[in-house]
């Protein structure tokens, strides 16, 4: 099994949050994921923001320590506003009228294996590459972000994954979640998330030849051999 370690890349704003959560020892109720945690396995781009979840069982008041840390942090750097919905509580730190950097924390649906002890003191855990892997597919069949496409793209090329290993994983996570592990709806989704990057950004352009190349490779794996199997 892959283990975690730091990245090499992280934000001011970041390490101040993780360094604030292992000296008051509330760092094990939380685990890493989203694309800092997968960072942790395979860091191939920055990201300035935290994704998180909640390692139960945790109290109500342990939830509002956690926040009113997260706050009193990232307050000696500018604004700070909190924001909640559904099951995630997001601590923005705001500069200037915009948002530099975000703490988010959700409860999860549906956990594959549990989390592994991170490369951070005070007991912070990392999701599992397998768990993470699952998101970012459930992310690529939601919502389809270029960020998406090009996390499980690279996943892929780097051997961190394959075609078939990530839909095994999707279909582990929606059965965990009590949803339909429904691969037609799935790749229909995957293709109409396909085309709109297409006409949104045509290869013609993008202006730089590297960045172009790389764009042309990525659409015709989607469309030639991860949707291949699933094709009418």
């Amino acid at each position: 099994m892959s283990q975690p370690a730091r990245p090499t890349q992280i934000s001011e704003y970041a390490r101040a949050c993780l360094d604030g959560l292992a000296a008051s020892g509330l760092g094990r109720y939380l685990s890493l994921g989203g694309a800092f945690g997968l960072a942790h396995y395979y860091e191939y781009r920055s990201t300035h923001d935290v994704d998180a979840w909640w390692v139960e069982p945790v109290s109500g008041e342990e939830r509002q320590r956690i926040t009113h840390l997260l706050e009193e942090t990232l307050r000696s750097y500018g604004q700070v506003r909190t924001r909640a919905w559904g099951d995630v509580v997001s601590v923005e730190l705001m500069q200037e009228g915009r948002t530099v950097f975000s703490f988010q924390i959700a409860h999860r649906s549906g956990e594959l294996q549990p989390p592994l002890p991170g490369p951070w003191p005070g007991g912070i855990r990392v999701d599992s590459l397998d768990d993470l892997v699952a998101s970012k597919m459930t992310a690529l069949v939601e919502r389809g972000a270029p960020r998406d496409f090009r996390d499980i793209y690279m996943l892929c090329q780097s051997a961190h994954s394959d075609i078939a290993h990530c839909w095994q994983l999707w279909e582990e996570r929606q059965r965990l979640a009590g949803e339909l592990a429904d691969h037609q709806r799935a790749t229909l989704a995957i293709r109409t998330h396909l085309v709109r990057l297409e006409q949104a950004r045509p290869l013609g352009q993008i202006a730089e030849a590297e960045e172009r190349s790389t764009a042309g490779k990525l659409r015709v794996w989607f469309a030639k051999e991860f949707l291949d199997d699933f094709s009418d």
